[in-house]
């Protein structure tokens, strides 16, 4: 039953859980509303239905579900008023859990979205049927695809790939759920790539950058490389290895066979080159070395290895298995084939071959031993007649023999104190004083007494042995010039050999601090040979030289044909002009011209002139009335002992 103010509720059923109680006592007064709209419907005979907030006996707020429906009397009108209540307490507040989780999910993809879009990758997300779920917009400009391409299958966007590295390495990332890095080219966008593809609850996560420009910077690079290891050790003109590939290959033969098989050696050069080259020019000499080049690949087999040595020598190495082919016989078709005619801009031109051949390990167990054997058998075969070969023979080693001993006793002179300075002064043309002295190593042997520099000082560029023989010359020089008066100075030869060392620099200056003298008395003496090989990285450690304050003389100045230019390059202290020039003053006139023009250029350039090889008082009154500055020969003095030069050193010359 309803009073007539409608708020109370009756014939609430026990059953259904709910008990009688007034609205007005349990709803909150922003229910009210609420209460009202469904009270008019029920007294307009419409159930009505909603939800109210309430207190229980503990005092605890709930969320109720009511249903309030009118009941009915004979006439059809509503006299009571039936309402069922259900505790939704728990339900709402899951659901408001589940939206605030919602929420957070929303924020955070939003988050992560941004995340994607800011960084510099391009990102793809696919899942496990490799449908394309995500694209930010690095990835939809770098693939090329818009935003109809989610949803789509990866290799149907992309069905070239579907068999590559890029795919191979995708589905095993997912397959195995562990990352995977690599880089890929795709051949259908034409771009190189960088991936990272991790696999995901989902699918697999897969961040990829373009790396084309970085590529192909590398593969530019790794080529360069590959063409500068290709010159480096190929002969530019025919193409053929050069001396150094050469030696590389003969290193490596010999490391494989050396003891249990046998390497042949054919040295040859051309007969009539030289003809050529100065009848037809070196256009034509180019040419016909080409063609030299291309007839020897030809005649060799696939395990030979042809080089050019230089000029018109080559060389060819051939491994002896058992069984093989006598190399005598490929000497004999190296002489038919290069007999034959060749012909070069309608000019026929005929020349021959002479070869020298020698074994391994009979004839040597080095590239040097053996290319020295096979070139003695080739001028033997000179010698012979020419086009024709010879095999190196023992009694042809003699002198081969004699140069390994000289090899064995030069290692062993230094350390047995047979090396001896002497030093030959320059005087000054106008005071007639000594203002320095040229040392010159000896080598004072036990049994062939005092050895010519001439003999065993290419031998010790040749082993090395120049770096502590030059490296003693430094140190005993200085010590001995630190006794001379301080206006006397004191110059050592530097071998284009010691240049390669790496203590060249430390050693000049250890000389220097080890004596006491005053950097500016050293002069160090170089050959045109020192700038011509590595010219750039020996200009440097000239400078180098230069900044510990001593002086830097060009030695046979006017024997090279690019020492004018070598002035311009570097600044050296003193010029000195080969004895070539002099010998023939007063009276060779291309000498005395080559004399004028090297004393007016130091004057230009403020560079000290000196000469070397007088003898006679002429040729001296030839370079003073050209104004040179010093001179040296015998006119003056023999190179003399440390014991003696102290002597002249502090006498005037008249």
């Amino acid at each position: 039953m309803m009073n007539r103010a409608g708020r109370e509720i009756f014939g609430i059923s026990e059953q259904a859980g709910v008990r009688a109680h007034t609205w007005s006592s349990i709803g909150k007064a922003s229910d009210a509303p609420k209460v009202d709209t469904a009270f008019e419907s029920v007294r307009q005979g419409r159930s009505a239905r909603f939800e109210l907030t309430v207190r229980d006996v503990q005092n605890t707020e709930r969320w109720m579900d009511v249903i309030a429906a009118p009941i009915l009397n004979a006439r059809g009108e509503p006299f009571r008023m039936l309402s069922i209540w259900r505790d939704i307490t728990e339900a709402k507040r899951a659901n408001e859990e589940v939206q605030e989780a919602r929420y957070e999910a929303e924020a955070a993809a939003e988050r992560l979205s941004a995340v994607l879009e800011s960084t510099m990758d391009s990102v793809m997300l696919v899942d496990h049927f490799w449908k394309v779920r995500y694209l930010n917009e690095n990835a939809k400009r770098l693939l090329r695809l818009r935003e109809d391409a989610m949803g789509a299958a990866l290799w149907q966007l992309f069905p070239r790939e579907q068999r590559g590295l890029f795919a191979k390495k995708c589905r095993k990332a997912m397959k195995e759920r562990s990352p995977a890095s690599f880089e890929d080219y795709i051949a259908s966008l034409d771009i190189w790539v960088e991936v990272n593809a991790s696999p995901t609850e989902d699918g697999l996560s897969v961040f990829f950058r373009d790396i084309t420009e970085r590529r192909r910077a590398e593969e530019d690079r790794l080529l360069a490389q590959k063409q500068i290891a290709h010159m480096a050790r190929h002969d530019m003109l025919t193409g053929l290895p050069n001396r150094l590939f050469f030696r590389e290959r003969f290193d490596q033969a010999l490391d494989r066979v050396l003891g249990k098989a046998r390497i042949a050696v054919l040295c040859l050069d051309l007969d009539g080159f030289k003809v050529v080259n100065d009848t037809f020019g070196h256009p034509t000499g180019d040419a016909l070395l080409r063609q030299v080049a291309a007839r020897l690949s030809h005649v060799v087999s696939q395990t030979d290895t042809v080089a050019r040595l230089g000029g018109d020598e080559f060389a060819i190495i051939r491994p002896l298995p058992e069984g093989a082919q006598a190399p005598s016989a490929l000497a004999h078709r190296i002489v038919e084939t290069l007999t034959e005619p060749f012909a070069i801009d309608n000019v026929t031109v005929v020349i021959g071959a002479s070869v020298g051949i020698a074994f391994a390990p009979g004839d040597g167990t080095s590239a040097e031993e053996l290319i020295k054997a096979a070139d003695i058998a080739l001028y033997r075969a000179k010698a012979a007649g020419r086009g024709t070969y010879r095999h190196f023979e023992p009694a042809m080693g003699a002198q081969l023999q004699a140069h390994q001993q000289m090899k064995l006793a030069l290692r062993d002179a230094l350390d047995r104190g047979e090396l001896e300075l002497y030093y030959q002064p320059l005087i000054s043309i106008q005071s007639k004083k000594v203002s320095g002295c040229e040392a010159l190593v000896r080598w004072r042997h036990p049994d062939r007494g005092m050895v010519s520099p001439d003999v065993f000082v290419p031998t010790a560029e040749e082993t090395g042995l120049i770096v502590p023989i030059g490296e003693w010359v430094l140190k005993e020089a200085c010590r001995e010039a630190a006794g001379w008066p301080s206006d006397v100075s004191i110059a050592v030869n530097l071998s284009p050999v010691q240049f390669k060392s790496k203590r060249l620099v430390g050693v000049v200056a250890a000389a220097l601090a080890s004596s006491g003298i005053d950097p500016a008395r050293l002069q160090l003496e170089i050959t045109e040979s020192v700038l011509l090989d590595e010219s750039e990285h020996n200009l440097e450690l000239l400078q180098e030289l230069r900044s510990l304050g001593v002086k830097i003389a060009m030695d046979d100045f006017g024997t090279g044909y690019s020492s004018l230019g070598y002035l311009r390059s570097f600044p050296f202290d003193k010029i000195k002009v080969d004895r070539a020039f002099i010998r023939d003053l007063p009276s060779g006139k291309e000498s005395l011209a080559v004399v004028k023009a090297v004393a007016g250029l130091g004057h230009s350039l403020g560079i000290t002139t000196t000469v070397e090889g007088v003898e006679t008082e002429d040729q001296l009154n030839a370079v003073n009335r050209e104004g040179f500055d010093e001179a040296q020969g015998y006119l003056f003095a023999q190179p003399l002992p440390a014991s003696e030069i102290s002597k002249l050193i502090t006498k005037e010359l008249e």
